[in-house]
């Protein structure tokens, strides 16, 4: 019998965690059935438990798929951000959010992700990991104008969950408000924050 190569796996892989995110967009985690994949797979129930043996597997590989393609995002308005605002840097993040929102529900996917870590201690875990990396982030941006002798008066840290917490706010409102709602929050960071 002829070897599959691990691209073939990886595409396998995908397309399958593809079905699932359009599955739980559409019907929440809890209310997805394994059946609901294989048929939105157009997979037998073997092909797919061969790549995910749970549902709670299919929910974390969406769930970690969300949180590095934010994270990601995040990672590269920060390096591109050395000697610029903070606000262009957020709005860079609000933007790439949106655009991906629109090709892969990011936001819905994020409320569900939130609402799972309850309950979910491996996800929990998973969402608080990157939580810190994206402060880290947002901090070493806020050191920058700390040391510049702007924004004194609390910990780059502090200052960073406080401006990180604008990310939350804004899929929120795009996940159940649609995009125009959050249309001005862009130019909105970028007045808050111009430096």
């Amino acid at each position: 019998m002829p070897r599959v190569s691990q691209q073939y796996k990886d595409d396998q892989r995908a397309q399958i965690l593809a079905a699932a995110r359009r599955c739980f967009v559409r019907n929440g985690f809890h209310q997805t059935s394994m059946q609901d994949v294989f048929t939105e797979a157009g997979k037998s129930a073997g092909a797919v438990y061969r790549y995910f043996p749970s549902k709670d597997d299919m929910i974390v590989a969406t769930a970690t798929q969300n949180l590095d393609d934010v994270g990601g995002v995040l990672r590269a308005a920060a390096a591109s951000g050395a000697g610029r605002g903070l606000g262009p840097v957020v709005a860079e993040l609000l933007e790439a959010v949106a655009a991906r929102h629109a090709d892969h529900q990011l936001a819905a996917v994020a409320l569900m992700v939130w609402s799972e870590s309850l309950r979910n201690p491996a996800l929990a875990a998973r969402l608080e990991e990157t939580i810190a990396a994206m402060s880290a982030d947002i901090a070493s941006l806020v050191r920058e104008r700390q040391e510049a002798g702007q924004w004194g008066g609390a910990s780059a840290d502090q200052l960073a969950a406080v401006i990180l917490s604008v990310l939350p706010g804004f899929l929120l409102n795009l996940a159940l408000r649609g995009p125009r709602a959050v249309s001005g929050f862009p130019g909105a960071v970028r007045a808050l924050w111009p430096e």
